[in-house]
């Protein structure tokens, strides 16, 4: 059938424009290591999906003290969010999210409310400093929306066992609960993230190699 013809190659061209970047960040409590963080993040000619997947488990002498698993897939046009699913297991807490446009807006559905917020919602994006850049953002793992503020500091890199990680340094304040610092290439492709947890201990985030 001729007519397949160029319609085979508009779909080939579409996929060829596709390109995927994956950034996979060692997590640590500490200095312990205690888990992995995701981010596979693909262009597409009608805007972007970002896949996000996280596991940390904190163990004390013989005991597994504490254990997270949490799973996004994430679409986005032009600078905001257009649908989400995400997946959480947060201690034996087991948490979902999602989001789909609705006349106008984006619904936000937990499983318990349903919520709409109207203009252009982001999420923590931590891997695009611009999209932080905002007065709320989402938070994925129970559908919260979050004041913020993103503040740029002198630049300098984030030091952790002996290795330098980006140039330019954020930090990004949500509410009155917690800072989160954030370093980036002078791409602003990310590189590290440092915040303190609820019993005082650092959590840290570093870009693995290769």
């Amino acid at each position: 059938m001729k007519f397949l013809y160029p319609l085979m190659l508009l779909a080939c061209s579409s996929l060829a424009q596709a390109t995927t970047t994956n950034l996979t960040f060692d997590v640590f409590l500490g200095n312990d290591p205690i888990g992995f963080h995701r981010v596979s993040i693909e262009d597409l000619p009608d805007g972007r999906r970002v896949r996000v997947e996280a596991a940390m488990k904190v163990r004390f002498l013989f005991f597994t003290a504490f254990r997270y698993h949490h799973v996004a897939d994430e679409r986005w046009r032009d600078g905001c969010i257009l649908a989400l699913e995400t997946r959480t297991n947060n201690d034996g807490d087991r948490l979902q999210v999602a989001a789909e446009p609705l006349t106008g807006a984006l619904e936000i559905d937990t499983g318990k409310e349903r919520t709409r917020l109207e203009g252009c919602v982001r999420t923590f994006a931590y891997w695009a400093p611009d999209l932080l850049d905002s007065e709320f953002l989402l938070n994925t793992q129970n559908g919260n929306y979050e004041p913020v503020r993103l503040t740029e500091l002198a630049p300098g890199p984030f030091e952790f066992n002996g290795r330098l990680y980006g140039a330019r340094h954020y930090r990004l304040d949500v509410g009155d609960k917690a800072s989160i610092d954030l370093w980036y290439g002078e791409d602003d492709s990310w590189q590290a993230l440092r915040t303190t947890v609820a019993d005082g201990r650092v959590l840290n985030y570093v870009r693995r190699e290769g």
